[in-house]
């Protein structure tokens, strides 16, 4: 009979143990360091040349459900967070169409990465393109005001060209003040007042709670391909474009120095802020990075890891100028040490 009390117990035990499991596989995310990838091997420009002393990183972070042993590890690691599911993918949205957005995204920083440098080099480039908002989440503060299709024509009377764009207008917004969407809709144009909350992943930053996208056509002088192999989202703009840049251009930007970094990019060249720059400063510094160049949005928490790690240098950066002027000051302090 105590026998049989015990493995009644056991049993019970179990079942909490296997229904907190599956609570947190439902709900919950752990973010971790993700690959490292060489720039070199993702992108080659024609006419361009792949003889670069060092090399460009791109860094990226995994994202998995979480489970009672990925908890546990992320509670003794101060690399892996745990996030809410809601927190990268929306409530009630299906997998596949948030995969097919954060696609989306990848091609448009790899077109605007394309138009940034050849714009750079003096080539002349023709981008166009439309963005539309692909879902409006249930806790938007706009949901009676925006829809699904709509297209974003500007923010704030600033016209834009591109979903990152639109998204670094919104987010240096006050959280709770309103902001000002020019869309159209079903082809009538429409000036909406919208309200914004706290952004999921900053709540110093702002939000309207929607989900959007860019459809490119385009026209490039000189043929650029770019593997993004199973990575996606925009964050890799600033680092597609310094190695378009560094392809084509006769000067090494590396320096002969591994060099990592992350962030968006915009047609007009500024770089905007990123999620999991923690994991992606851990990744860099495994892969060897002596360097990272961050969006400056991001720069103070980005600094509070690279004191922790000591061997890697994180710079802030605002646009693409300042990243070529970090890039040619690295240069040059490390011949001044081998001067030395």
């Amino acid at each position: 009979m105590r026998k049989r009390k015990r493995w009644l117990k056991l049993g019970a035990v179990l079942v909490v143990i296997a229904g907190i499991h599956g609570f947190l596989v439902r709900n919950y995310l752990v973010i971790g360091p993700g690959p490292v990838q060489k720039l070199d091997e993702m992108v080659t420009v024609d006419t361009g040349r792949k003889d670069a002393e060092g090399s460009f990183l791109l860094t990226a972070v995994t994202s998995a459900p979480a489970g009672l042993p990925s908890l546990i590890l992320a509670l003794i690691s101060p690399d892996i967070d745990v996030i809410k599911r809601s927190q990268e993918i929306p409530k009630g949205m299906d997998l596949e169409r948030y995969i097919s957005i954060m696609e989306s995204l990848m091609r448009e920083s790899q077109v605007v990465a394309g138009a940034v440098a050849l714009e750079r080099l003096g080539y002349p480039v023709k981008v166009e393109t439309v963005v539309r908002i692909e879902a409006v989440l249930d806790a938007s503060p706009a949901r009676d005001l925006l829809e699904q299709g709509d297209i974003i024509l500007a923010v704030d009377d600033k016209r834009v060209s591109t979903a990152d764009e639109a998204v670094k207008i919104i987010s240096r917004r006050t959280p709770g003040d309103k902001v000002m969407l020019t869309v159209s809709r079903q082809g009538k144009v429409k000036a909406l007042q919208v309200p914004t909350d706290v952004h999921p992943e900053d709540r110093t930053r702002a939000a309207v709670g929607v989900l959007v996208s860019s459809s490119l056509s385009y026209g490039f002088p000189i043929d650029i391909k770019i593997d993004s192999r199973n990575v996606k989202g925009s964050s890799g703009g600033l680092m597609f474009t310094l190695e378009i840049l560094n392809q084509l251009d006769p000067a090494d930007l590396t320096g002969g120095k591994i060099i990592a970094g992350t962030g968006t990019i915009g047609l007009d060249g500024v770089i905007g802020p990123i999620a999991g720059v923690k994991q992606k400063i851990v990744a860099a510094e495994r892969g060897g990075a002596s360097y990272f160049l961050v969006p400056r949005e991001n720069l103070e928490s980005a600094e509070e890891i690279g004191k922790r790690l000591k061997s890697i240098e994180v710079i802030g950066v605002s646009d693409i100028d300042e990243a070529i002027a970090t890039l040619d000051d690295i240069a040059r302090r490390n011949r001044e040490i081998v001067g030395e």
